[in-house]
C-alpha cells in the first residue's frame, strides 16, 4: 500500500512537470514570430526549445509511460496514420533528392543538400517526435489536466494581444512604446488614409499575426465557463488588434473561417437557423450601408488593404503570386523522378539560390504557402499524399463536429490551420505541430465524452 502510494505521488509529481514544461513551450511559441528572440542564441532560438521540449517528452515516455495507454482510441489511429504518410512523403522527397543530386550536378544543389535538408529533415523529427510521444503521454491523462494544458497556448497569446494593443496606443497617443524594428508601416496607399501604421506588436510583420489571434480566438473559447467574459477579455482586444493590423491574409483567414462555421453551422439540427441567418443579413446591411453612405470614410479607414489589392493577382507586379505559380513550372526543369517525389526537404531554397523574381530580386527560401512548398519539395506524389493526410483528419472532424464541444473546437481549429497553410508557410515551426497536437487532443477528449454517453 505505501509502496503505491509512493509510486503515485512520484506519478503526479512527473505528470505535473512535463505539464508545466511542455505549457512554457506553448507561451514561447508565439514568440517565434519576433526576429530578436528567433536569432538570440547562435542556434535558432525555436529550434532549440522545440529540441528540448522532444528530448524531455521521449525520455518521460520511456520512463514512464512506456506499456501504458489505452491505444485503441480512433484519434490515435488516425495520430499513426497521418505521422506515417508525412514519413513516407519525407523519405520518398530525400530519396528523390540524392538521384536529383546525381543529374543536376550544380553547386547550388550540393550548398542545399549539405544545409537546408539536413537542418529541415532535423526539424521534421523533432516535431514528429512531439507530436506521436506527446499524444502518447497527454491523451493518459485525465480531461481536466488535458484542458488545462491546452488552454495554456490561447491563454499566453494574450501577451501578443496586450503589446497589440499598447502599439495602438503608441501610434494614437505616443506614449513610450518597445524599442523595436516590424514592418508596422504601411505601403502601396494610392489615396489619403486614416492611419500611417499597421499593428504588429512584438511580430515582425502584421501577417504573422493573424495565425496566433484567430488560433486565441478558437481555443480561447474553451477557457472560460462564462462566455461573456470570453467575449470582452478576447474576442474585443483580439478583433481590434487584428483589425488594425490591416493584414490581408489575416482578413482573408477569418471570412473564410466564418464562411465555413457557416455552412457548417447551417446544417446542424440544433442550431437555430433564424439566428445564423440574422447575423449574415445584418452584417450585409452594416457593411453594404457603411460602403454607400459613407463610400470616402470606408476607402480611406482600409485605404491600407485597398491599395495592395490592386497587383494583388498580377505575377509580374507581386512577388508572392510569382512565388505561387512558377514553381509548378520549375518542378519539371530537370527529371521526371524529381518532378513525382521532389527535390528534398527544404529545397524551396534551392530556387533562392537559382530563380530570381521580376524585379531581379533573388526569390525568398519559401514562397509562404505550404502546399507550394510541399508541391516542390516533395513532388506531386508527395505533396499527394500530405494532403491526403490532412484530409483524413479533416473528414473525421467533420462527421463528429457536431457531436460534442472538443470535436466542435478541433474541427474549427483544424480547418483554420488548412488556412494559414495557405498564406504562411509555417509547417516546420512550433506553432504548427503544436496546434496539430492540440487537435488530437481535442479528438482524445470528444471520443472520452461519447463514451461517457454510452455508459
Amino acid at each position: 500500500m505505501g509502496n503505491n502510494s509512493i509510486f503515485d505521488r512520484r506519478e503526479t509529481f512527473f505528470q505535473t512537470g512535463i505539464i508545466w514544461v511542455f505549457g512554457i513551450y506553448l507561451f514561447f511559441i508565439q514568440l517565434t514570430t519576433s526576429y530578436p528572440f528567433i536569432h538570440m542564441l547562435p542556434i535558432p532560438t525555436p529550434a532549440l526549445l522545440s529540441i528540448g521540449i522532444s528530448f524531455l517528452i521521449l525520455v518521460y515516455y520511456f520512463y514512464l509511460v512506456k506499456g501504458k495507454g489505452q491505444t485503441s482510441e480512433y484519434s490515435y489511429r488516425s495520430l499513426k496514420k497521418f505521422v506515417f504518410l508525412f514519413i513516407l512523403a519525407i523519405v520518398l522527397s530525400i530519396f528523390s533528392a540524392i538521384y536529383t543530386l546525381n543529374v543536376i550536378k550544380s553547386v547550388e544543389y550540393v550548398s542545399y543538400i549539405k544545409g537546408s535538408m539536413l537542418t529541415r529533415t532535423i526539424y521534421y523529427a523533432t516535431f514528429l517526435i512531439m507530436l506521436y510521444y506527446g499524444y502518447k503521454i497527454f491523451s493518459l491523462m485525465e480531461e481536466r489536466r488535458i484542458v488545462n494544458l491546452i488552454k495554456v497556448y490561447p491563454l499566453s497569446i494574450f501577451l501578443l494581444v496586450l503589446v497589440g494593443i499598447w502599439q495602438l496606443l503608441y501610434f494614437s497617443l505616443d506614449i513610450p512604446f518597445l524599442d523595436i524594428t516590424t514592418r508596422s508601416y504601411i505601403h502601396s496607399v494610392t489615396g489619403t488614409s486614416f492611419f500611417n501604421f499597421r499593428l504588429t506588436s512584438f511580430a515582425d510583420e502584421p501577417s504573422y499575426l493573424g495565425p496566433f489571434l484567430i488560433d486565441m480566438l478558437i481555443l480561447g473559447y474553451l477557457a472560460f465557463k462564462k462566455k461573456w467574459i470570453y467575449v470582452v477579455l478576447l474576442v474585443i482586444p483580439t478583433m481590434v488588434v487584428l483589425i488594425f493590423s490591416f493584414s490581408v491574409s489575416g482578413y482573408f483567414n477569418l471570412m473564410l473561417l466564418a464562411g465555413f462555421l457557416f455552412l457548417y453551422l447551417i446544417f446542424h439540427p440544433k442550431v437555430p437557423k433564424k439566428y445564423l441567418w440574422a447575423v449574415v443579413i445584418l452584417a450585409v446591411i452594416v457593411l453594404v450601408g457603411a460602403i454607400l453612405l459613407k463610400p470616402g470614410l470606408f476607402e480611406k479607414f482600409f485605404s491600407p488593404i485597398l491599395g495592395r489589392m490592386q497587383n494583388l493577382f498580377n505575377p509580374q507586379s507581386s512577388s508572392r503570386i510569382y512565388m505561387y505559380i512558377m514553381p509548378f513550372y520549375w518542378l519539371f526543369d530537370h527529371s521526371w523522378i524529381s518532378a513525382i517525389f521532389g527535390y528534398g526537404p527544404g529545397s524551396y531554397e534551392f530556387l533562392h539560390f537559382t530563380k530570381i523574381l521580376p524585379n531581379k530580386v533573388s526569390l525568398a527560401t519559401s514562397s509562404n504557402n505550404m502546399y507550394i512548398d510541399l508541391f516542390f519539395e516533395n513532388g506531386i506524389a508527395g505533396v499527394c499524399i500530405v494532403i491526403f493526410a490532412l484530409l483524413s483528419i479533416l473528414f473525421v472532424l467533420l462527421k463528429n463536429g457536431r457531436k460534442n464541444q472538443y470535436y466542435f473546437i478541433a474541427l474549427i481549429e483544424f480547418v483554420h490551420l488548412l488556412v494559414t497553410s495557405s498564406y504562411r508557410a509555417d509547417f516546420v515551426t512550433p506553432r504548427y505541430w503544436a496546434v496539430i497536437l492540440i487537435v488530437f487532443l481535442l479528438m482524445r477528449l470528444g471520443e472520452g465524452k461519447e463514451k461517457e454517453k454510452q455508459q
